[in-house]
């Protein structure tokens, strides 16, 4: 991945998906969330279902709230605070935690399905997740998908997530040397790729969730758009 790619990532993005709208609606009215108020979870579940998230049914919104609420009441303690950032973070440090959180997370009750007669729990599972410590902190987590993490080879669990935020720190640490090699301003790197939102993590997901999800290749698309301008 270099800037280029990532450039394009994020225009494609922009075109095939209106996720962003519906995250900024949440950073911009309810930053930082705080899921000891039904409100803020209730805005959080919501926001989840907008991004594919089934497994919080609305008819079981009741036990979705009491199980993200209970996981917070045990763990916000142990969430790094909002002004920390990814690519400066110590992840060989905090991995033990990370990984609690991620999986006392995945594991809470999100509702119940009948099949056949039987009542079945489904859980928040580890792109659920994933998607409300992003939501959390989005300097320092990022949101994944199934595809993703399965075509990077890693386990969906804490374990992977860890996995999963080191390629991101890997990835950000690169294009933050190249961008001053390109005489571009890292820290206002979202302006030079349009981007609304101010999450450096969410940048590389959104990149991997073009090229993996939706299985383009920005390298070629990069090539066309040269083409065209050359």
């Amino acid at each position: 991945m270099n800037i280029k790619n990532l450039k394009v990532a994020c225009y494609l993005y922009n075109q095939f998906t209106n996720y962003d709208q519906n995250y900024l609606h949440i950073i911009n009215k309810y930053t930082p969330l705080d899921l000891d108020k039904n409100k803020h979870i209730i805005v959080l579940l919501k926001w989840l279902r907008s991004w594919g998230c089934r497994q919080f049914k609305n008819d079981c919104e009741d036990i979705s709230i009491d199980s993200i609420k209970d996981w917070y009441k045990v763990n916000s303690t142990k969430i790094p605070n909002n002004n920390i950032h990814l690519i400066g973070y110590d992840l060989d440090k905090e991995k033990e935690n990370i990984i609690n959180i991620f999986d006392d997370l995945s594991n809470r009750l999100a509702s119940n399905k009948n099949n056949k007669n039987k009542t079945i729990e489904v859980c928040v599972g580890p792109v659920g997740a994933a998607k409300i410590l992003f939501a959390l902190r989005p300097n320092l987590f990022s949101p994944w998908d199934t595809l993703i993490y399965k075509r990077l080879k890693l386990e969906g669990s804490g374990s992977g997530y860890v996995m999963y935020l080191r390629e991101i720190q890997q990835n950000l640490k690169f294009l933050r040397i190249e961008s001053k090699r390109n005489n571009i301003d890292w820290g206002d790197i979202f302006t030079y790729l349009n981007k609304k939102h101010n999450s450096y993590p969410k940048l590389i997901d959104e990149y991997f969730w073009v090229t993996i999800t939706k299985g383009c290749d920005t390298k070629e698309i990069e090539k066309i758009f040269s083409d065209k301008t050359a």
